[in-house]
């Protein structure tokens, strides 16, 4: 964290300035250290009294707690000065000053970063092209950049994780307030495989207003964005509208003409997105880049070691085979139900039985996590 980071809090956290004030600020001072050393805002214009009030207050306590804050939680705070802040974002207008995370430190200039996003209602088609795509760009060493909300974001995010990947979720509330709620598993499956962030800073609630400045962001820490499924009034076609401002490259998922849920991502393609059929249709456009693949030997084996301090030996094959499946992610009763074809009522009644042997937990909603 840079020695400057108390003072960008200072600045950020004073939720009286709009972000064109800010801009305005910043363009005249440089910095939040000189910003927070200034005695007058003469020069500015259209400085509100607010923000005029709010930028003379030079207290750091708020800031000094939620740096405090943030550490106790496990997390780190990335000004717009550090040399880690990712250098994409940086140079997106409008960037985030401050980003709260959790998770890796990632090395963001050796990384492909691709946006994945789409509908929260898909169809099964979205679903399968989503897990199709996202395992293959995980498998081909890009990073999965994802809102972690509900649909086409949870599945892209999922994927990319089960299959030995690393993905990014950023969020539109504080890093301590998950959201949507079901997805307290997803949080902490991304925390332990990749990176949370968020500009907002601690105890800020999801509101409907932050996501549109979210999505920037998804944006921007990404050479391309991709669309794989999204009706004509979405929230992924404000991402990929960031996408076309800021220079990222735009792809989409063709589908049926016909098909409601899938009209606002044909008509990206249509106004220029690249279509996309499969991962290699985006990775090679980045020919510049060093990026490892994945081979599925490894995946494979990386999940194999993860079962070898257990015995398998006094449980059944259905057992066995939830065992597996739980060995890659959390799963609700009703996806393992889905996954091996056998009604609720039996999975169930194993998931009891494993669970008195120590070897599962039941989690919060019907959620199942291998010990």
């Amino acid at each position: 964290m840079s020695e400057n980071a108390i003072y960008w809090l200072w600045f950020t956290l004073k939720s009286d300035i709009k972000p064109r004030e800010r801009i305005a600020v910043l363009e005249k001072y440089g910095n939040a250290k000189n910003v927070y050393k200034a005695t007058d805002m003469d020069g500015i214009h259209n400085l509100s009294d607010k923000a005029f009030k709010a930028l003379m207050d030079k207290s750091l306590d708020e800031a000094n707690n939620v740096k405090l804050k943030i550490g106790k939680m496990g997390g780190y705070i990335l000004t717009i000065e550090d040399e880690d802040y990712p250098s994409l974002l940086r140079n997106i207008y409008d960037p985030p000053y401050v980003l709260y995370c959790m998770g890796e430190r990632i090395a963001w200039e050796k990384l492909l970063t691709v946006t994945i996003v789409g509908t929260r209602l898909h169809d099964e088609y979205g679903r399968r092209v989503t897990e199709q795509l996202a395992r293959e760009l995980a498998l081909s060493g890009a990073t999965v950049v994802s809102g972690m909300a509900r649909g086409i974001d949870s599945i892209a995010g999922i994927t990319a994780i089960k299959c030995g990947g690393k993905t990014v979720a950023v969020l539109g509330s504080g890093i301590d307030v998950i959201y949507p709620p079901e997805h307290a598993e997803l949080f902490e499956m991304i925390r332990r495989n990749g990176v949370i962030m968020t500009e907002y800073p601690p105890g800020t609630r999801p509101l409907r207003e932050n996501f549109p400045r979210r999505n920037r962001i998804m944006a921007g820490l990404s050479y391309g964005i991709l669309v794989t499924q999204a009706p004509e009034k979405s929230g992924a076609l404000i991402t990929a509208s960031y996408a076309v401002e800021n220079g990222r490259d735009l792809y989409a998922v063709p589908a049926d003409i016909f098909n409601e849920t899938s009209v606002g991502s044909n008509r990206l393609i249509k106004q220029g997105a690249k279509p996309v059929i499969t991962a290699n249709d985006i990775i090679s456009e980045y020919p510049y880049l060093e990026i490892i693949p994945l081979s599925e030997k490894q995946t494979e084996e990386k999940q194999r070691d993860k079962l070898k301090d257990l015995d398998l030996s006094a449980l059944n094959d259905l057992q066995i085979r939830i065992v597996k499946e739980l060995n890659n992610e959390p799963l609700h009763i009703d996806e393992i139900s889905r996954i091996t074809g056998v009604a609720s009522f039996e999975i169930n009644s194993e998931l009891v039985m494993l669970e008195l042997q120590g070897i599962v937990t039941k989690l919060n909603g019907n959620i199942y996590e291998l010990n």
